[in-house]
């Protein structure tokens, strides 16, 4: 069996260069177990990037902060209210962008970009962005409680790309963006936010466990290859987004996952009048 050898930031910053990254802002979904060995860790990924002249876009969620809808509150249609996320009593402290608090499920290149000096994260309580780079404030700057995605459109506009290093489509937050494009409606929770409280009510994308599924209607615009023991697959955000719009416009169930235990794409099925297969 042949071992990869160790990774570096040299290796990461090649690596950028053969997908055509240099110098754009870049949206990165990662797993850091599976470059293999890596010479400094996650830190070396994102250094990598950055002397590539990158911008590093990461996904920083943080549902610690999330809390119980309001008192009297009456659950939404189609909201999923009943899949087990929204907990039953607030959390002791609010979301606060200068803190470093994420969930563990995203990862160690998350933390990294969130313990870099100069770093920027969006204001999203739940589900926030965070960046390092030249065009770190740019593209998280206009995230809110009520605009989730808005990290993933700058990104667009900017001429950027997103990567999937060692994870598949269902890591892909910028096709929850695509569904929101679509006319599909997100769904609502409610979190702590600073000194607040009360809850205030955000928004945010439903279950992507469906996401692969859409791979063969964006097979064209995807660059594969390996860094390390790593696989990157990489796509043009705007394009990406367009493409995978249109999926979903065609088919409002597209990105459904067929588990039939899954309250959230029971919702969405529920929301489009649709009918579909489990398997």
């Amino acid at each position: 069996m042949t071992v990869a050898a160790e990774v570096g930031t040299a290796d990461v910053r090649a690596a950028a260069e053969r997908f055509g990254l240099v110098g754009r802002p870049v949206c990165l979904h990662s797993a850091l177990s599976s470059f293999g060995r890596v010479a400094g860790g996650a830190d070396a990924v994102v250094d990598g990037l950055l002397a590539a002249g990158c911008t590093v876009l990461v996904p920083s969620a943080s549902a610690v902060f999330a809390a119980p809808p309001p008192a009297g509150h009456t659950p939404l249609p189609h909201n999923s209210e009943d899949d087990g996320s929204i907990p039953a009593a607030p959390p002791a402290a609010g979301y606060d962008a200068a803190g470093d608090t994420v969930d563990r499920a995203m990862g160690a290149i998350p933390r990294a970009v969130l313990a870099r000096q100069g770093r920027s994260r969006g204001a999203h309580p739940l589900s926030s962005f965070a960046a390092v780079g030249p065009l770190a404030e740019p593209l998280v700057a206009g995230q809110s409680a009520d605009d989730v995605f808005a990290p993933l459109r700058e990104l667009a506009e900017r001429g950027g790309a997103v990567v999937l290093a060692g994870v598949g489509l269902d890591a892909l937050t910028l096709l929850h963006a695509a569904e929101e494009d679509a006319g599909l409606r997100l769904m609502v929770r409610w979190a702590r936010v600073g000194d607040a409280t009360g809850p205030v009510a955000v928004r945010h994308g439903g279950c992507s466990r469906g996401f692969e599924r859409l791979a063969p209607a964006v097979a064209h615009l995807e660059r594969a290859g390996v860094v390390g023991a790593s696989r990157w697959r990489t796509y043009p955000a705007a394009e990406l987004l367009a493409a995978a719009g249109a999926v979903f416009r065609r088919d409002r169930l597209a990105g459904v996952c067929h588990d039939p235990g899954c309250r959230r794409c029971a919702a969405r099925i529920a929301e489009t009048g649709g009918v579909i297969e489990t398997r």
